[in-house]
């Protein structure tokens, strides 16, 4: 990895990973530190019955570089990101969802992509891109992921094509979003920040999407209509000439 200056914020949204959280925080503190990034971690948790905020707050304790937010009124794992985003000091910010299918391994590859080309402003991690190691996604969720892909395309042709536009992994230069009213809808943050952000190049990275080994999953039929409904609305946006998309 080359030589990275700039400050890292990686925002983690929880719910309910009481099981995962310590396990991932420390492999991400690992692999950051032992690639000399200057960095801290944002935790958002949205007041979990199973107390993953807590555990959160006695991490946090003995690292000061991973910070906790605990939403007592909110829930959301798109605004969760938003809220942490809002509080990161790095120049660089990321999202990693916090149930171990996202290889933390990745992240200074990732952030290489971004510091050798200065043009581009996003490196998303994709697991569907050309040259990736074969998923161990179910095919249940390898044709969520497509249809996803298919729909994005269909409702708003004006966005960059991408092989997974509905991932929750990747980095960007603060000023994609800065001063920006991001208002997402479920789990898609990335295609609001698609939307409402601005930049010039995206990257795509391969990643080994991992099935989930603890906790249970908050992927179901609810989330992906809200995630449909959410698609209709930035279709609707578009057509309407409400939004300038790209």
């Amino acid at each position: 990895m080359n030589k990275f200056n700039q400050g890292f914020s990686l925002v983690i949204p929880t719910y309910n990973e009481a099981a995962n959280i310590e396990d991932l925080c420390s492999l991400v503190v690992n692999v950051l530190s032992k690639n000399n990034i200057d960095f801290e971690v944002i935790i958002v948790d949205d007041n979990s019955p199973d107390q993953t905020w807590l555990i959160a707050q006695k991490i946090s304790a003995k690292d000061k570089r991973i910070k906790v937010i605990r939403r007592m009124n909110k829930k959301g794992l798109a605004t969760a990101v938003v809220e942490g985003w809002k509080n990161a000091k790095g120049d660089i910010l990321g999202v990693i969802d916090s149930d171990l299918q996202q290889p933390p391994e990745a992240i200074p590859f990732l952030l290489d992509k971004l510091n050798q080309d200065e043009s581009v402003d996003i490196v998303i991690a994709s697991r569907n891109i050309k040259g990736a190691p074969a998923s161990k996604r179910n095919i249940w969720r390898r044709f969520v992921s497509s249809s996803g892909a298919f729909i994005c395309a269909f409702l708003l042709p004006k966005l960059p094509r991408l092989s997974d536009p509905m991932s929750g992994f990747f980095v960007l230069r603060k000023e994609v979003i800065h001063n920006k009213a991001l208002s997402p809808w479920g789990y898609k943050i990335l295609l609001e920040v698609l939307v409402r952000g601005d930049y010039k190049k995206i990257s795509e990275a391969p990643y080994v999407f991992a099935e989930r080994k603890k906790g249970g999953s908050k992927a179901g039929i609810k989330q992906y209509l809200i995630s449909f409904l959410y698609f209709l609305k930035l279709g609707v946006q578009s057509r309407m000439g409400l939004k300038s998309l790209r």
